[in-house]
């Protein structure tokens, strides 16, 4: 008997439900739950417990002032009735099923959502019910940035009216497919609190607060929290039209307010995922990046942090409230400013972009504050030199390009006065610089003070070993235009320095080369090519002019050379090796000495200066010297090993000349002096010996022994039939090569022709050598009193 009560009364109910007995009343129950008319074309009943009647093409009216008439097309809806109402002759809803329904979601004029149900009697949405399950239905958005959201599945629970109502579903929205979880609670003073999180393919959301019938509704409040992998990222912003670099957004946040027509958005904070950001830099990795507002109209501020190679990097900039940048038309002009830090060293940008103008087009201006210029290195993958105090200022352009500009440059530092240029800076393929500088001051002196490599230990050679940072020609490639108007090298001040400088992986080739030092004019070549094994350095200078002042020379140097006038200079050298010296053991090529005129002073820097002076003219050098007719130098080199072709000086004293030989591997010299001079009347002709090393050189030593020192066996054959080697070894018949001044000129001059000396004039019978010069003038000045004709 009581088992078959509710199947009677399920089966009474059929019976009612197929008359039409409760339809009425299941109209009315949908209505007084949602607000809204409701219709529909057939209704049925399945039998149950809690009975459920099922309606077919129904609908649900829109409020006043909606586009469209409808609220929703539901090809099916399921609602359930609460049966103990139903005995009673009262139906009330349950629960409420629908599935293939479309649901358009909008706001009146005045800004009233038609998806907010009722009064708001404190039911969450207005909605009476406890139980809404929706499949296989969509919602449409016509004017918000989601277009559509589809519904695979959607459930909405309660424990009874006014308790909060629990949300979980799979949606997708715009096609893209999401998991949702929320829990609302009930309504007070128009607003709902909430607490979902949604999840995605490589997405996270969460919404924690209040969320107000209108934006405009006082006091609510809405915390948005999100997460994105990169590929997520991409993705969603390619829907929205916006497509963003291959970044992961970390943690997103931002606090909805009130506002009008659109919530107010603070405490807005964008954080990425480390990420390699090789594209924009080679070898660029970006461990933070992060952009904070705090709110849409104020400034936004971009901190990052990265590091390149071994270098941390920083970056922090001001940029225009978010809502200009997303508002700002295509033309407008954005006002910037930016702080690039690597180590101590300080880049500052200002200036303004125009977002429909590419960022590498905008020109800014930049100030860079280095109290070492080689912490910049790294940033651009290059080793730079130790700079110190550099302060530079230029428009610069090509951000975030391949090229990188810095026009209307001007650079200080310590050594360099007062330089400016245009120069450009390419990062791809190779890291290379191009452009032209001018300085009206550079100190090499004080810029290689900070960066060259130190001196080894004093030993007993004369050359230091000296490590040449070849290694920075290798990290760059360059085209420059060099100048300065004054140059400190070696501790000389140099004048008018130009120098056309070429770099290509590891070639360094400076043509033209020129400079005017305290003595005169230079100008030549010089190659480097570094990425050689060994690395290769070759370098050709020639005296312009008259030659070198040796008197300036001596006083701009404050060494004395022993002779006074203008000499020319020429070498052409090449050598091989990373070290000073290796490459004067390796030294191949030629160097020439060439003078005509001045005098012999007899001061001289040389260890044996004094002592050699005495041992080639015993008579002793007056107080304001020797004349000289010629003086002819010229040494040719081969693998550190050099010999004299001409060693000659010619005077009214009479004249010396000789050979030379040095070995620059061992440092050890030989050299063979034959004077031919007359000394009170007296002829002397005997030969001065020098040996030993260049730090210990030696008089009196026997000349062979020396010169087997030199040559050492390696050579000797090779050199043994030469005219130097014969002279030095003091062979029977030999002569000192080079001949009389004009020969050894020319062989100084490596072949050119120049200036020679007039010949000298026919020796007065029975007056010594020394007094030839004075007696001639006497003679010459007799005869021009006599009559004889004036020139």
């Amino acid at each position: 008997m009581l088992v078959a009560l509710p199947a009677g009364v399920i089966l009474a109910l059929q019976f009612a439900l197929a008359h039409g007995v409760f339809t009425d009343r299941v109209d009315a129950a949908l209505e007084r739950a949602l607000s809204r008319a409701v219709s529909h074309e057939a209704i049925g009943i399945r039998a149950s417990l809690r009975p459920r009647i099922t309606l077919t093409g129904a609908r649900i009216a829109n409020i006043e002032g909606g586009s469209q008439p409808d609220f929703a097309r539901i090809g099916r809806l399921e609602v359930t009735l609460a049966i103990v109402p139903l005995l009673a002759g009262r139906v009330d809803l349950a629960s409420l099923r629908l599935s293939d329904a479309e649901i358009i979601l909008e706001r009146d004029a005045d800004g009233r959502p038609n998806w907010i149900f009722g009064a708001g009697d404190g039911a969450v949405g207005g909605i009476a019910l406890d139980e809404i399950r929706i499949e296989s239905s969509r919602l449409l958005i016509p004017s918000g940035p989601v277009r559509e959201v589809t519904i695979a599945s959607l459930d909405l629970e309660r424990d009874g009216p006014g308790e909060p109502l629990a949300m979980r579903g799979r949606i997708a929205l715009d096609g893209e497919a999401l998991d949702i979880t929320a829990h609302i609670g009930p309504e007070a003073d128009e607003i709902l609190p909430i607490d979902a999180a949604i999840r995605g393919r490589g997405l996270r959301l969460a919404l924690r607060g209040a969320v107000p019938r209108t934006t405009a509704t006082p006091g609510w409040s809405l915390r948005l929290e999100a997460a994105a992998s990169r590929d997520a990222a991409q993705r969603l912003a390619a829907r929205a039209g916006h497509p963003i670099p291959p970044l992961a957004i970390e943690h997103l946040a931002a606090r909805l307010g009130p506002g009008e027509p659109w919530p107010s958005v603070r405490d807005l904070t964008l954080r990425l995922s480390p990420f390699d950001a090789s594209a924009w830099l080679s070898g660029l990795e970006i461990a933070r990046a992060e952009l904070r507002a705090v709110g849409l109209d104020t400034p936004t501020m971009l901190a990052v942090q990265g590091r390149r190679a071994a270098a941390d990097l920083g970056l922090t900039a001001s940029l225009p409230s978010p809502r200009r940048l997303f508002e700002a038309a295509t033309d407008e002009p954005l006002p910037v400013e930016a702080v690039l830090t690597a180590g101590r060293a300080r880049i500052a940008v200002s200036g303004a972009i125009t977002p429909g103008i590419p960022i590498g087009e905008a020109v800014l201006a930049a100030r860079l504050t280095a109290p070492d210029f080689a912490s910049l290195g790294p940033l651009l993958g290059a080793t730079f030199p130790r700079l110190r105090d550099v302060n530079a200022e230029a428009q610069l352009s090509g951000l975030f390009t391949r090229e990188l500009r810095l026009d209307g440059l001007s650079l200080g530092a310590a050594g360099i006065e007062q330089a400016t240029g245009d120069l450009a800076i390419a990062f791809a393929p190779r890291l290379a610089v191009t452009g032209a500088l001018a300085a009206r001051h550079l100190d090499l002196d004080r810029l290689a003070g900070s960066s060259a490599a130190a001196p080894a230990r004093a030993s007993a050679r004369a050359i230091p070993e000296i490590t040449l940072p070849l290694a920075t020609l290798r990290d760059f490639d360059s085209r420059l235009s060099l100048a300065a108007t004054s140059l400190v090298m070696a501790g000389i001040t140099w004048r008018d320095a130009n120098a056309t400088i070429s770099l290509e992986h590891g070639r360094l080739l400076a043509e033209p080369l020129a400079a005017t030092m305290p003595g005169g004019a230079l100008a030549g070549r010089l190659l480097v090519e570094s990425s050689a094994d060994p690395p290769r350095i070759a370098m050709r200078i020639d005296s312009r002019g008259r030659g070198l002042d040796l008197a300036a020379m001596r006083r701009a140097f404050g060494v004395p050379v022993g002779f006074d006038g203008h000499a020319e200079l020429a070498f052409d050298l090449a050598a091989r090796g990373a070290t000073t010296r290796a490459l004067a053991a390796t030294l191949t090529g030629e160097v020439g000495i060439a003078m005509v005129g001045g005098r012999f002073t007899g001061a001289t820097a040389l260890r044996i200066g004094p002592e050699l002076a005495r041992a080639l003219l015993p008579g002793g050098t007056p107080a304001d010297g020797l004349a000289l007719r010629c003086l002819a130098i010229r040494l040719s080199a081969e693998d550190g090993l050099a010999r004299s072709e001409a060693l000659l000086i010619e005077g009214g004293f009479g004249r010396i000349d000789g050979t030379l030989a040095l070995n620059l591997r061992d440092e050890t010299l030989a050299a063979r002096l034959l004077p031919d001079i007359r000394v009170m009347g007296v002829t002397v002709r005997a030969p001065v010996t020098v040996g030993g090393t260049l730090a210990q050189p030696r008089l009196g030593v026997e000349p062979g022994a020396a010169m087997a020192r030199v040559i050492g066996d390696t050579v000797a054959n090779r050199l043994w039939r030469s005219s130097t080697i014969e002279y030095l070894r003091g062979a029977a018949g030999s002569a000192p090569p080079g001949g009389d001044c004009a020969g050894a000129l020319r062989l100084a001059r490596m072949g050119r022709s120049g200036p020679v000396p007039e010949s000298a004039p026919a020796p007065i019978p029975l007056v010594p050598r020394e007094l030839q010069g004075t007696v001639q003038d006497v003679v010459r000045g007799i005869g021009g009193l006599l009559g004889g004709r004036r020139r």
